[in-house]
Order: C-alpha cells, then structure tokens, then sequence
C-alpha cells in the first residue's frame, strides 16, 4: 500500500474528533459577539450594517454603506473601537498608506473611508 493511503494514516487511536468531545457541528460563534481585530466581516453581518463613514456620500446612511465586502480591510482596532477602511483595487484585506484609493465602487482617486459601527465601539456578529 502506498504511503498516506489506508487506515494506519487516520491518526493516533484516541484521535477522532469523536472521541475528543469535539463536534463539527459546533457554532462557532454566537449572534451579538463581537468581532476580533484581524478578522475579515461576514457578508451578511456587512449588508446588513449602517457604519458611521467619514467620507458622507448618498450611501453613507444605507446598510453596507454602497461597498462590496471584497472591498473593505479586515477588521482594525484603534483608541476609539474598531474600524474598517476601503481598499484599493491593487490591497488585499488589510489597508495601506495611500490616502486616495481607487475601486469599482468608490470610483477614480477617492479618499480612503473609514468605517465604524454607528452604535458602540466594536462589529457584531448578526448569524
């Protein structure tokens, strides 16, 4: 038999999450937790948020403020809570140092937003 293939691979006696009391069914999280810092916002929790913006546009008072998830950093942490910025079209998860970004939902050369929750200082969870 080849190496990799066959019941000698499946791992140490003991090791099935069965027997560690573990379930793959298990949540993961509950509704009403927060977010932690580095972690990437749920689609649905995104379409679903209004976010205090700085930059004031016609859907700055709409759930997901007009922005594409893909189009948002994973979640930051400053003095004042937690916060997401725009992205570039060239950033991927996190922000970087340029002011003007520039992405099919912002448009050409447009101020970095920065978004946070309008109730609280940190993200939940709605699932």
């Amino acid at each position: 038999m080849r190496k990799g293939i066959g019941p000698q691979n499946l791992g140490a006696p003991g090791s099935s999450p069965i027997t560690k009391n573990y379930s793959p069914l298990k949540k993961l999280s509950d509704p009403g937790d927060k977010y932690k810092k580095g972690d990437l916002i749920d689609e649905t929790d995104h379409e679903e948020q209004v976010y205090s913006t700085t930059n004031k546009n016609e859907y700055s008072d709409k759930p997901g403020a007009g922005l594409n998830v893909e189009n948002i950093s994973k979640i930051q942490e400053d003095e004042k809570g937690q916060y997401m910025t725009t992205l570039d079209e060239k950033e991927f998860i996190s922000g970087g140092k340029k002011k003007k970004v520039s992405n099919y939902n912002v448009g050409t050369n447009v101020t970095r937003d920065t978004l946070r929750p309008k109730k609280g200082k940190f993200f939940k969870r709605g699932y």
